[in-house]
């Protein structure tokens, strides 16, 4: 019984710890946001500058944003659909943040936004 109590003790002890670490590691007004779809927009020959995008939907409680955001493949290969990052919206819903797994803040446009099904 004592065993059973101390190794009841323990994971208590480290699920606290763990829901601690997380609180405190997201910062003030982000929050989880899933990516549901994700796509590498295909470069034109008539406009380079576009060779870098990605379009991507993002849902936020119940509500999915269509963004557009632009940078090197190196920014957006751990990015794929169910994953969860935290994010921040900003300029009154016109731009969103999101923290990738680098650490690295990536400034999204978003486009559109409709009420998840």
């Amino acid at each position: 019984m004592k065993r059973f109590s101390a190794a009841l003790l323990c994971c208590c002890l480290m699920t606290a710890t763990a829901v601690l670490t997380f609180a405190q590691g997201m910062d003030e007004g982000f929050e989880m946001a899933r990516v549901v779809a994700f796509d590498h927009v295909a470069a034109n020959a008539q406009h380079m500058e576009n060779s870098d995008q990605y379009k991507m939907s993002m849902r936020i409680g119940d509500t999915v944003y269509s963004c557009i955001g632009s940078g090197p493949a190196s920014t957006f290969i751990d990015w794929s659909i169910n994953k969860e990052f935290p994010a921040k919206l900003e300029n009154n819903n016109k731009t969103m943040l999101v923290k990738s797994p680098n650490g690295q803040i990536v400034q999204l446009t978003v486009k559109g936004r409709k009420a998840a099904k």
